[in-house]
């Protein structure tokens, strides 16, 4: 059972729940696990009378809310383990970290837009690093200019960061968040009518990081469409 990790401040729940589906459909048992202070996922993924803690499934994906620690899952569970394929993490505070057993082996994604609030949280989570960490770049951005990476870059100096080479891009697209809002309002996932740069990125991140292969991909976004 693997950890896939997305850090920062930025709101991360629907990138999550789109490439959550995608493994879904590539027969992957997925647990998306959020951490954060805001708890995005307890008022956009449907769940049947939420409590203070809940796991909820939705389009296939167990969706964890309200819970402090791996362990404080695992004791809410029936039998008390967890067994999936794929467990996905929206972190945003050092804290939830630490109390999810995060380690520098599982997989790492740094999300950020260029918002100050979104780079220097994401930051904080990445300053606690207890050893070197390999971690991929996804970011939300109009421009994709160069002195944005340079920015992060700078900030990250001297922290225990390995960046990967390739940097992924999200461009703000009109058309893209109006898919996503009908998504929430409906309780679908579905990525009919998202820009060709945001699937390519989709795509990219689930074979370079969540390690499905080409043939699984091209099969999940082909149903995908076609919901």
């Amino acid at each position: 059972m693997k950890k896939y990790v997305f850090l920062g401040g930025y709101d991360k729940t629907d990138l999550i729940l789109f490439l959550a589906k995608m493994a879904v459909l590539s027969d992957k048992t997925v647990l998306f696990i959020d951490t954060t202070a805001s708890q995005k996922a307890r008022y956009t993924v449907p769940a049947m009378a939420p409590t203070q803690k809940y796991i909820t499934t939705f389009e296939g994906i167990d969706v964890a809310v309200g819970f402090s620690s791996m362990e404080d899952i695992i004791g809410y569970t029936y039998d008390g383990t967890i067994d999936y394929d794929m467990v996905i993490l929206d972190v945003d505070s050092l804290m939830a970290y630490q109390n999810f057993g995060i380690e520098p082996l599982d997989e790492h994604c740094f999300v950020t837009g260029f918002d100050l609030y979104s780079i220097r949280r994401g930051l904080e989570v990445l300053e606690g690093l207890p050893a070197p960490t390999r971690v991929s770049k996804i970011y939300f951005t109009k421009d994709m200019l160069p002195d944005e990476d340079e920015y992060v870059m700078y900030l990250s100096q001297g922290l225990k960061v390995i960046w990967n080479e390739d940097i992924i891009y999200f461009p703000f697209e009109r058309g893209d968040q109006n898919v996503i809002n009908t998504n929430q309002r409906f309780g679908k996932i579905k990525i009919k009518g998202l820009s060709k740069d945001y699937i390519d990125a989709l795509e990219f991140i689930a074979e370079e990081n969540l390690g499905l292969t080409d043939g699984e991909v091209r099969k999940a976004i082909k149903i995908m469409e076609k919901a």
